[in-house]
């Protein structure tokens, strides 16, 4: 039987600072540095390109080594070559600041490389102004107050006793500290090596499935078809899109940025009520996924979830912006590594599992379930019962050699779905999604 391991896992920490204005000035020369340095060599490589590009296009061989490299190393020997000149007071600022530039520049130019995002981009001021310190130049003087490098001693708005009693027992190690300032606010977030003890796998003696969905966020039902969990769709940005409205509208009539023209004091502050609004839907929302997602991981052996196409869903503009406030992947994403830390397991179901058409009681599947209709009824054994619920049952029952109904019609979940067209393959009489001609006589 497998045992309970001592492991080191990378854990977050994020608090909000409450800097003083010479603080902030500090804070916000940091910020200004990272993003110089950015532009900076960001500049002097697509330059390079262009130049090479031009000869190639005048006809000109040229030679792999005209090509600035990308990589950290590369780019950290550049700027030291040229910061003397573009940057006399490079040395104001902490160096990791700029270490963490060079860093985070050359990933997203491997990125680039690698096809999984756009070239990278040229950092404008006043937006998302962030930079980045080693953790060797951080300490914690104590449960309220942060030093870090070249700035000071900090005051925060909330504790971080956690982290500092996991410092003062020796299972922490601060990696980097990344300092972000949106609307007038900054945050702190810290990134630690934990030593964690990560328990074995429990038996799945407690079995849950999770169905998630719109006008009941989370439902959960057991095995056996008792429900276990019911959690009501806050709806947090619809609560709050009277009141964002007003700030913006505030604040469109204030003189804002543009080319040219330095945004007014009075645009600054409404924008900063804006970013409030923002940042207070941000928290409520995670706030009640981190409570469910801990509850679930601690109570349940076996959580099972649906595999859903978040992406895919999104395309539909008239439920997108109920499915983006709903945050769907957010919640999968954080059952999965807090079940690590509290030895449950979480499945997920195979994405074309007709949880929400397949009756639980006889196991019957209906070829089409629109998403109007929120009871669900079976016409082969007469079961009524609330959708979410009858899903959740499902997936509770759910097993990796279960199969879906074998077409996409049928395992589109929430609605119907155009059935892919096969030129030689013919549907099989007996699939839930093909009506099976009545025999003569009959």
């Amino acid at each position: 039987m497998p045992e309970a391991t001592l492991t080191k896992v990378h854990q977050g920490f994020s608090y909000r600072l409450d800097p003083t204005p010479e603080q902030r000035h500090l804070l916000a020369s940091h910020a200004g540095a990272a993003r110089f340095c950015h532009n900076f060599l960001l500049g002097i490589i697509l330059a390079n390109w262009k130049d090479n590009r031009e000869r190639k296009e005048a006809g000109e061989e040229v030679a792999r080594e005209s090509y600035l490299g990308t990589r950290q190393f590369d780019l950290q020997k550049l700027w030291y070559e040229r910061r003397a000149e573009s940057a006399p007071w490079f040395s104001e600022n902490a160096s990791s600041t700029y270490n963490y530039a060079h860093a985070h520049l050359a990933q997203a130019f491997a990125n680039y490389f690698a096809g999984r995002t756009r070239l990278p981009t040229f950092k404008s001021k006043g937006r998302r102004e962030s930079f980045t310190l080693a953790g060797g130049s951080t300490r914690l003087v104590d449960s309220h107050h942060v030093r870090l490098s070249r700035i000071g001693e900090i005051k925060t708005y909330e504790t971080m006793r956690k982290l500092h009693r996991h410092l003062e027992r020796g299972s922490a190690r601060i990696l980097s500290v990344t300092v972000v300032e949106r609307g007038g606010m900054y945050t702190l977030a810290f990134s630690a090596e934990m030593s964690r003890v990560i328990p074995a796998p429990r038996p799945p003696e407690r079995v849950i499935g999770i169905d998630v969905g719109l006008a009941t966020l989370y439902t959960g039902a057991t095995p056996d078809g008792t429900p276990v969990l019911s959690v009501a769709n806050p709806r947090h940005y619809q609560r709050s899109e009277a009141r964002l409205a007003r700030a913006q509208r505030v604040a469109s009539r204030r003189r804002g940025p543009r080319k040219g023209v330095t945004p007014s004091n009075r645009w600054r502050r409404a924008n900063q009520r804006v970013q409030n609004v923002h940042a207070d839907i941000a928290h409520a929302r995670k706030n009640l996924i981190h409570e469910t997602t801990t509850m679930l991981a601690k109570s349940y052996d076996r959580i099972v979830v649906e595999d859903l196409n978040v992406k895919g869903m999104l395309k539909n503009h008239t439920l997108a912006k109920h499915i983006s406030d709903a945050s769907w992947s957010e919640f999968v994403c954080q059952l999965e590594y807090k079940a690590t830390w509290y030895g449950s397991t979480v499945v997920k179901a195979d994405r074309f599992f007709p949880s929400s058409k397949t009756c639980s009681s006889c196991g019957a599947v209906k070829a089409k379930l629109s998403l109007e209709i929120r009871t669900y009824h079976c016409e082969t054994c007469g079961l009524t019962l609330d959708r979410d619920h009858n899903a959740a049952v499902n997936l509770a029952r759910w097993t990796s050699q279960a199969t879906s109904a074998g077409t996409h019609s049928v395992a589109g979940r929430g609605g119907e779905v155009r059935p892919r067209r096969t030129r030689s393959v013919k549907a099989h009489p007996d699939e839930a999604s093909t009506e099976t001609p009545v025999p003569v006589g009959a």
